[in-house]
């Protein structure tokens, strides 16, 4: 319990400051346990980034807006977390949590998946109560990533996924259409969008 306390005590007290985000992301998780990119490219306004294997914890919210399934999702995760598990323990969870979502004909559908990532020490995590949860993982993989540091309004974080999934289409960038996540590192502030790179 004081490591779930400490980490989320850390990521949503930090204050925000460096001009490059993306390397902002990168500090602060030198001091908790979410993951870093193993390599990073500088593209024109965005970057490509290689990730480790992650393993995570999610579940499925539908038909509500991107905020209010987030929270909705969030809540049924912590409660995993927090005793709401088969050994009845704590299970340590880290930065970044997020929500993942699919763009069809330039809006963004209504069925999400809310993810909270699993620290890396946790090896066998013990199987959920609710059967609306999930385990998850990825294994090493590209990403094309752009950072925003500011809480947004409810409609912009669509428009911010809209206008990166453009830029990615005029740069002809290979990337999976459709798909995408937005991953949080404190609440609704800092945060990354990101579109898996299609492999060659």
């Amino acid at each position: 319990m004081l490591r779930v306390f400490l980490t989320v005590s850390v990521l949503f007290g930090h204050q925000i400051a460096a001009k490059d985000i993306e390397q902002e992301v990168i500090d602060l998780c030198t001091h908790v346990d979410c993951p870093e990119p193993e390599q990073v490219i500088q593209d024109k306004n965005y970057k490509e980034m290689q990730y480790p294997a992650i393993q995570w914890i999610e579940t499925k919210v539908d038909d509500m807006d991107l905020v209010h399934a987030m929270d909705t999702g969030l809540k049924i995760l912590l409660n995993y977390s927090v005793f709401n598990n088969a050994e009845e323990t704590i299970v340590p969870v880290t930065a970044p949590w997020g929500i993942s979502g699919h763009v069809v004909n330039g809006t963004i559908s209504q069925n999400y998946i809310v993810h909270l990532l699993l620290v890396p020490q946790v090896k066998s995590p013990p199987a959920p109560t609710d059967p609306t949860v999930k385990f998850g993982s990825v294994s090493d993989g590209w990403y094309f990533v752009r950072a925003v540091d500011r809480k947004l309004e409810e409609k912009q974080y669509e428009e911010h996924v809209l206008e990166f999934l453009k830029d990615l289409e005029e740069d002809n960038q290979p990337f999976e259409p459709g798909d995408f996540s937005l991953n949080f590192y404190c609440k609704w502030g800092l945060m990354e969008i990101a579109f898996l790179k299609a492999s060659k």
